[in-house]
C-alpha cells in the first residue's frame, strides 16, 4: 500500500514527513495558502459537479458535460496546492493507481467527446457516474484500507439485494 507522504522513525512531527515542506509547488504559496487554494478549488469543483448535474435534467448535455467534468478535474488539481502538482503526478501514475488514474481521463475524455458529438443524455448521464466511480476509486488508493472498504461496501449491498 502506498502512502502520499513518507513515514520515518523519528523525523519532523508525530514521526512524519510533511509533503508540504519539500516542495514549493508550482506556486510559491505558504501553508495557510496552500490551505485555502485547495480549499477553493474543492469548493468550486463541487458547485461545478452541482451544477452541472442540474443541467442534465434540463436535457443541456454540452452544459452538463462541461460543469460536471471541469469540476472533478477543479477538485483534483486543488490536492496539488496540497502536495505539490509534481508529486501528485507522480503519485497519480504510481502502479497502485495508475489503471484507475488512466480509466478517470478516459472517462472524462469520453464524457466531452460523447457529449459534444451525441448529446445522448443517458449515456452522458453513465459516463458521470462512471467517471465519479472511478475518481473515487483512485482517490481510495490515497487511504489506508480504502480500496478494501469500497469492496467490502459494495459486497454488503450486493449480498441485501
Amino acid at each position: 500500500m502506498s502512502l502520499p507522504f513518507n513515514v520515518r522513525q523519528a523525523s519532523g512531527r508525530f514521526g512524519v514527513d510533511d509533503p508540504m515542506s519539500n516542495d514549493p509547488g508550482l506556486f510559491s504559496l505558504s501553508r495557510s495558502e496552500r490551505y485555502m487554494a485547495f480549499g477553493a478549488c474543492f469548493v468550486g469543483g463541487l458547485v461545478l459537479s452541482i451544477l452541472g448535474s442540474v443541467f442534465i435534467f434540463l436535457n443541456k448535455m454540452v452544459a452538463f458535460a462541461l460543469c460536471y467534468s471541469l469540476g472533478n478535474v477543479l477538485s483534483l488539481f486543488g490536492m496539488g496546492f496540497l502536495v505539490g502538482f509534481k508529486r501528485q503526478m507522480k503519485m497519480a501514475t504510481a502502479p497502485v493507481r495508475l489503471t484507475a488514474f488512466i480509466t478517470y481521463i478516459t472517462l472524462l475524455v469520453l464524457t466531452f467527446v460523447l457529449a459534444f458529438t451525441l448529446g445522448n443524455g443517458a449515456l452522458c448521464l453513465v459516463l458521470a457516474i462512471c467517471q465519479f466511480c472511478a475518481l473515487a476509486w483512485y482517490s481510495a488508493s490515497y487511504i489506508p484500507f480504502g480500496r478494501s472498504i469500497i469492496k467490502k461496501t459494495c459486497g454488503s449491498f450486493a449480498a441485501a439485494i
